[in-house]
C-alpha cells in the first residue's frame, strides 16, 4: 500500500523531465540535422526562385502581345541581358527610354545578377525546339520582339519571324535551363523546360 508521500514521490518521478547530458544529445542531434539539410533547403529556395523568372519572361511576352492587339499599335518586348531586365515599349508605352515603359527586373528576391545566364548551358543540344524555333541571338546585348496589331511576329521583309530566349541559372545549370519561344505567324508563346532524361527541351 502507498502512502501520500510514497505517491508524491511517484508523480514527481514521472513528471522529471530530461537530464542534462540527454538534453545535449537532443540538441546535438538536432544540430547535426540542420547542417545536413541547410545546403538542400537553400538549394531548393533559390531553383524556386529562378523557376519565376520562367513566368515572368512568358507572362511579359504575351502581355505584350496583347497591348499589341488591343491598342492597335506594335508593341515591343527587349530583354537587356546588360541589365538582365525585360521592357516593354511602343503604343502607349512610348519609345525605349520614356518613362511609360513597362521595365521588370529579373534579379533579386534571391537570384543575383550573375545567376541569370542567356543561352544554353555546355553539354545541352544546340538543335531546334520541337516547335522549330531557336536560340535567338542576342544583338548588341539584348533580344527585342516586336508584335505586330494582329499578334503576329514578322521581319522585314513581313515574313512571320519565329524567337526563342534560353536561360539558365549559371551554379544549377541542368536543373533551371528553360526557354520561351513565340511562333511568328500568330505570336503564340510556349515555355520549355529542359530534361535531363531525354536531353532535351520539353513542352
Amino acid at each position: 500500500m502507498h502512502t501520500p508521500s510514497s505517491v508524491k514521490e511517484d508523480q514527481l518521478k514521472k513528471q522529471k523531465g530530461f537530464s542534462i547530458p540527454e538534453l545535449i544529445i537532443v540538441l546535438l542531434v538536432a544540430a547535426i540535422i540542420l547542417v545536413l539539410a541547410l545546403p538542400q533547403i537553400l538549394s531548393s529556395r533559390r531553383l524556386f526562385r529562378f523557376s519565376g523568372m520562367q513566368r515572368q519572361v512568358a507572362t511579359s511576352l504575351r502581355e505584350a502581345r496583347q497591348e499589341a492587339m488591343s491598342q492597335r499599335k506594335p508593341v515591343t518586348f527587349r530583354y537587356d541581358n546588360t541589365n538582365k531586365r525585360i521592357v516593354t515599349y511602343g503604343g502607349s508605352f512610348g519609345a525605349l527610354g520614356d518613362p511609360k515603359n513597362i521595365a521588370i527586373e529579373l534579379t533579386g528576391s534571391g537570384v543575383e545578377f550573375d545567376d541569370v545566364k542567356y543561352g544554353r548551358p555546355t553539354g545541352v543540344p544546340a538543335s531546334a525546339l520541337s516547335d522549330t524555333t531557336n536560340l535567338t541571338n542576342l544583338s548588341s546585348n539584348a533580344v527585342e520582339i516586336t508584335f505586330q496589331v494582329d499578334g503576329s511576329v514578322i521581319d522585314a521583309s513581313n515574313n512571320p519571324q519565329n524567337q526563342a530566349l534560353f536561360f539558365y541559372h549559371d551554379k544549377y545549370r541542368l536543373d533551371t535551363a528553360f526557354a520561351v519561344s513565340v511562333l511568328g505567324a500568330g505570336g503564340r508563346v510556349k515555355v520549355w523546360r529542359y530534361s535531363q532524361g531525354v536531353n532535351a527541351y520539353v513542352e
